[in-house]
């Protein structure tokens, strides 16, 4: 493409490391090689700023430890946003939507304001507050129409301001790049033998890792002598006691020879390229970028009937879905695919199949590219 006229950037300050703030450097990267001009705004003290700085995009340091911090951080993001001619910026979580929104308005309209949804939407968002909060957005970027339904229902953003841009991967990591089977499981050590089921993601009361436990200790008792690979550090600031309670309820069940606990793989392809059976076992994920992973990798996929997975898998078609927290659901669905591999090829087939095509970092770059052109300045 050629060089785009004006700079976009991203407005984040989480201290966290996980999916949204992968998710927003990974997208800053690829609109940089298409030849944007690129910025991250944020706090300096944050894993996220230094990773940016580290991959080579420019960052610019917001932030103020002031008790009116919110307005001074709002007045230096708009003289920012002048300064470097910065016509369409993103903002990704709502606790940055006060800054952001007056930023636009210290910056008197010079740039338009973009939500990019990553997480759901609390209670409902309609009073004085909340409604001209929204207002100041130009357009909400959201994944899945089940968010974009949600958005709808709880707050004042109206339907032509909404689009749903499925976040994308590179397809090549997990499908011509990625290891050989047999790489992956001696990585693991799993043997080429074992039937593996994995669940990829944080150790975090939320994505349930408990739950697959005890479903594996179903499965054993059915007669399968299965494996289940969690691939994931421990939760930020959540302290010890869930992993802990994880690794005490494995022992309770007589399953350490079974469960397989690995920390953040950055070669993530490998994780998949080593399964049977992903499951996504989580009470409820806006999106699930692993839920992607898993479909474009060729692994059947088993999810919670919640959430932005509803719309990314259709019961019975490319993936099994169970209700939330529902042991024996999961069990059986494992069972069912277990016992079954015309089934599990067949789900996979499909998966794949739309995936690849659907979920590509292209397609959502392009999207972007049209929003972002869509203003008329």
């Amino acid at each position: 493409m050629t060089k785009a006229p004006y700079r976009i950037a991203s407005y984040c300050t989480s201290p966290s490391w996980g999916g949204l703030e992968m998710n927003v450097l990974r997208f800053l990267g690829w609109m940089q090689k298409r030849g944007w001009e690129v910025i991250l705004y944020g706090r300096p003290d944050t894993r996220m700023f230094v990773e940016a700085r580290r991959r080579g995009l420019p960052v610019r340091r917001v932030y103020s430890t002031l008790r009116t911090g919110d307005l001074v951080n709002a007045w230096r993001l708009a003289r920012h946003l002048r300064r470097d001619g910065v016509r369409r910026l993103v903002v990704h979580q709502s606790q940055d939507y006060f800054v952001g929104a007056f930023a636009r308005r210290f910056s008197s309209g010079f740039t338009r304001l973009l939500s990019s949804q990553h997480m759901h939407i609390g209670g409902t968002k309609k009073d004085v507050f909340h409604s001209w909060l929204y207002r100041q957005f130009d357009a909400w970027a959201t994944p899945v129409q089940w968010l974009a339904d949600r958005v709808m229902e709880k707050t004042v953003v109206p339907p032509e301001k909404i689009h749903v841009i499925p976040r994308g991967i590179e397809i090549e990591r997990f499908t011509a790049n990625r290891p050989g089977r047999a790489e992956a499981r001696a990585h693991y050590g799993l043997s080429e033998d074992d039937f593996v089921i994995g669940l990829i993601g944080r150790l975090d009361p939320k994505k349930c890792q408990d739950v697959a436990v005890k479903a594996l200790a179903a499965v054993h008792a059915s007669g399968h002598r299965a494996h289940l690979l969690l691939v994931g550090d421990q939760s930020f600031n959540e302290g010890d006691d869930y992993a802990a309670s994880v690794h005490r309820k494995v022992d309770e069940l007589g399953l350490g020879e079974q469960v397989h606990f690995h920390p953040h793989d950055k070669f993530v392809e490998r994780a998949y390229a080593a399964l049977d059976i992903f499951t996504m076992a989580s009470r409820s994920e806006c999106y699930g970028m692993v839920t992607i992973e898993a479909m474009v990798s060729g692994i059947p996929v088993i999810g919670t009937n919640d959430g932005g997975t509803v719309s990314l898998i259709d019961h019975e078609r490319n993936g099994l879905l169970v209700e939330p927290r529902d042991v024996d659901g999961l069990a059986q669905a494992l069972l069912r695919l277990i016992e079954r591999p015309d089934l599990r090829d067949r789900l996979r087939r499909e998966a794949q199949d739309e995936a690849v095509v659907k979920y590509s970092h292209l397609r959502q770059c392009e999207a972007w590219e049209a929003l972002f052109r869509s203003f008329e300045d």
